[in-house]
């Protein structure tokens, strides 16, 4: 057992809620637990600056010197998480990775319960927190090895080929009887030509893999804090630990002139001090376990590796305390699965790993389910991860999860497993197909949210898949002034609406979609609410716009292009609404007019009269004209490029715009109003069918009830109108208040009319 277990993590958030978690008994037993940050480094410091840096920063935690500790004869395992985490996909639902979890217990707690039984006395032994290390190895013959030398390496010794000299480090050593091997080279330049010229250097050696993980003395770490004191100071400068074990052995090190003169100053400094030898490599048993979980697919390897009937497989199942069983429990039949805390009631279960998740259906084939709550899944070859759903899922050969976000809510986040394998670019910075953000974009948005926060948005959600939806859902409107009116949001994906009365819950109409989408918009697959509906009040004109299709909409990561219509609820004389050109135009023809500044004349203009209706497709150039408000309805985009602003002096998007932009004379955009039902009480007019939304208005004259069918969005625009459902529940409209109506019958009754756009699917 160590006398301090010290883990590394990027922010000082994580020390606290660290500082507040309590670990398994099987794991830190009665080790002093210290959490240190980097946060106060600039930049990143690699493994070697890093530990250094945590050395300090616990020394100060525990208020006593963690070197002269070590010299003492206490035991030191340092254990490094700080990092984005890019390459797995699940540190983004916890911001590090070394909190995910592997069925009962996290890769952090397998990282230290791993190393219990192998504290070194009078050595420090630093390890990365994605990574497990199964030792079939005496514990005294590491710590004699360790206690021989000044720095002890890991090693598993390995056939040098093509794919491990891409993928590793290398160590050449010449082992002896006496304990440990010695090192003569390292190639770490991953290119297999190099490592066996290397090789071919030393005859009769023994090729390694670096491991990247050692141990060191106390006087090592004395002088390399002496020798990066200024760096300490400054908190800044990086370098990992093997560049300068390198630079002691490698005649060719690729370490730079910086790196090699502190090496040298460390080196001649420690033999001096202790004339111990200086670096020696520990080559671990051929049955010692090593396994990766650092990226999708070495997680999702991992985890089914777990099912193995081999060696590896039974190790991994011994130090999880799981078994792969078989059985009927409830409904769902299991089938040579490590089903842990999972409770499925119906389906089948076949060669997958499962853990504190529960469905109410579910068909899953080599899958890893953990920590989910879900409906119904069909799932293969693929790891579902902190997914709460309500709806079907179908997933293969890729990574889900869901991420929490206090603002933000649920974020769903899709991605193949090993497309972290290409290029960074194509999967870290842009946003992969389904979804909403890149990975980059959630990392920021998450990195000042709290582990605290992460659970109590989860549990919401949770809570939310609960709730029976019978009646229409209330949502909460915002307004945004504008210079030249205002905007009310009565609906769109960021509006919140309530759903639960008693609690007064409240969800974004996009989670609510999320979590119900049959119910809400009657097709399980759409599971982003697609509609945006604005109540605007121009004052003065508006700019000229045009909106993109859906091609380039999602070319520029977003869900949907962005086709329009307005409704003119009031319009002042000589009001107008400008859409459309008079004349085609060429591009050249263009880009000369918008320069001109009787621009607005190229332009179609209709007078505004109330009730009109107006058909704004994509890519149609448009505006709204002074003195007129009027009820807007479009898909669920916000992206708007500006072609015009009569010299307000706000930027233009003109390179945009000519990507969409319809060039051609327009048709009449006023669209005819059809007549669907006529009684006394009340009248139904279709105002537009347009490629992705249909729009009508209910007139309503009196008590007589009158049915129409739901998953809609109904705007009050004039009067008193109650909405009620089969099972008797009401609710009463006025302007401009907006209702979701979900799935199912409804009547309605008053004096008064409403608008009820809704999606085409």
């Amino acid at each position: 057992m160590f006398d301090y277990v010290v883990v590394v993590v990027t922010e000082d958030s994580e020390v606290k809620s660290l500082e507040h978690t309590s670990l398994r008994d099987d794991v830190l037993l009665n080790s002093i637990f210290v959490p240190v940050s980097e946060h106060a480094w600039t930049g990143a410091a690699g493994n070697g600056l890093g530990t250094l840096f945590a050395i300090e920063n616990a020394s100060a935690a525990i208020g006593k010197n963690i070197v002269e500790e070590v010299k003492r004869g206490k035991s030191v395992l340092i254990v490094h998480t700080a990092g984005v985490g890019t390459r797995n996909l699940l540190t983004r639902t916890c911001k590090n990775k070394a909190y995910i979890e592997i069925l009962n217990i996290s890769l952090l707690e397998g990282v230290i319960k791993q190393f219990q039984a192998f504290a070194i006395p009078y050595r420090i032994l630093v390890t990365w927190g994605d990574q497990l290390l199964l030792f079939a190895d005496s514990p005294d013959e590491i710590s004699k090895c360790a206690q021989s030398t000044h720095v002890m390496l890991f090693g598993l010794k390995t056939e040098l080929t093509r794919e491990v000299a891409s993928k590793y480090g290398i160590q050449i050593v010449q082992c002896t009887d006496e304990g440990g091997c010695e090192l003569l080279d390292f190639d770490d330049t991953r290119n297999y030509e190099e490592a066996k010229k290397k090789r071919r250097k030393h005859a009769g050696s023994q090729v390694m893999i670096n491991m990247g993980m050692f141990a060191m003395s106390g006087t090592v770490a004395e002088r390399m804090l002496e020798a990066f004191n200024i760096n300490l100071q400054k908190r800044e400068g990086k370098f990992n630990s093997d560049e300068l074990w390198q630079s002691w052995i490698s005649v060719d090190s690729v370490a730079d002139q910086w790196h090699k003169e502190h090496a040298d100053m460390i080196k001649t400094a420690v033999l001096r001090t202790e004339p111990h030898k200086l670096i020696k490599s520990f080559p671990l048993s051929v049955k010692a376990l090593w396994r990766d979980f650092g990226t999708n697919a070495s997680y999702y390897a991992s985890m089914m590796k777990i099912l193995a009937e081999d060696e590896v497989g039974r190790r991994l199942r011994n130090f999880l305390g799981v078994e792969v069983s078989s059985s009927v429990t409830k409904g769902c039949e299991v089938q040579d699965s490590v089903y842990v805390d999972a409770e499925f009631d119906a389906g089948s279960v076949q060669d997958s790993v499962v853990s504190k998740s529960s469905a109410k259906s579910a068909q899953l084939v080599q899958a890893c389910v953990i920590n989910s709550r879900l409906n119904r899944i069909q799932a293969k070859n693929c790891v579902v991860y902190n997914v709460v759903d309500n709806a079907t899922i179908e997933v293969e050969d890729c990574v889900l999860i869901d991420v929490f976000h206090p603002d933000k809510g649920k974020i769903r986040l899709k991605m193949r497993i090993g497309e972290e394998q290409g290029a960074k670019d194509k999967w870290w910075h842009s946003r992969l197909p389904g979804n909403e953000y890149s990975l980059s974009e959630v990392a920021g948005m998450m990195k000042d949210v709290s582990g605290n926060e992460i659970k109590t948005t989860r549990a919401r959600f949770e809570r939310l898949t609960e709730l029976h939806i019978e009646g229409p859902i209330r949502i909460k409107p915002f307004m945004e002034k504008k210079p030249w009116g205002y905007e009310l949001w009565c609906a769109s994906p960021r509006n919140y609406c309530v759903i639960d009365t008693d609690t007064n819950q409240e969800i974004t109409l996009d989670d609510l979609t999320a979590l119900f989408p049959e119910k809400i918009l009657g097709d399980e697959n759409q599971a982003k609410f697609p509609l945006i509906v604005k109540i605007i009040k121009a004052d003065e004109n508006l700019s000229v716009q045009v909106h993109p299709d859906d091609a380039y909409a999602r070319r520029l990561g977003d869900a949907f292009g962005k086709e329009e219509a307005w409704h003119v609820l009031e319009a002042t004389k000589g009001a107008k609404i400008y859409l459309g050109f008079k004349e085609s135009m060429s591009v050249d023809e263009f880009e000369e007019a918008v320069k001109s500044e009787d621009f607005m004349s190229r332009l179609s203009a209709f007078d505004a009269h109330v009730d009109d209706t107006y058909h704004i497709p994509a890519g149609t150039i448009h505006a709204l004209g002074a003195g007129t408000r009027v009820y807007e309805v479009s898909t669920a985009s916000e992206r708007t490029f500006r072609i015009y602003d009569y010299g307000r002096g706000r930027e233009l998007h003109l390179k945009d715009a000519m990507e969409v932009l319809r060039l051609e004379k327009s048709k009449d955009a006023k669209t005819d109003h059809e007549l669907l039902r006529k009684e006394a009480c009340f009248e139904e007019y279709k105002l537009l069918t347009g490629e992705q939304m249909e729009l009508r208005v209910f007139k309503v004259h009196g008590k007589r009830v009158n049915g129409f069918t739901g998953a809609c969005l109904v705007t009050c625009v004039d009067g008193h109108v109650t909405l009620k459902t089969n099972t008797c529940v009401e609710t009463h409209l006025t302007p401009p208040e907006t209702v979701l109506a979900p799935i199912g019958r409804f009547e309605m009754q008053g004096e008064g009319e409403v608008l009820c756009a809704n999606f085409i699917t």
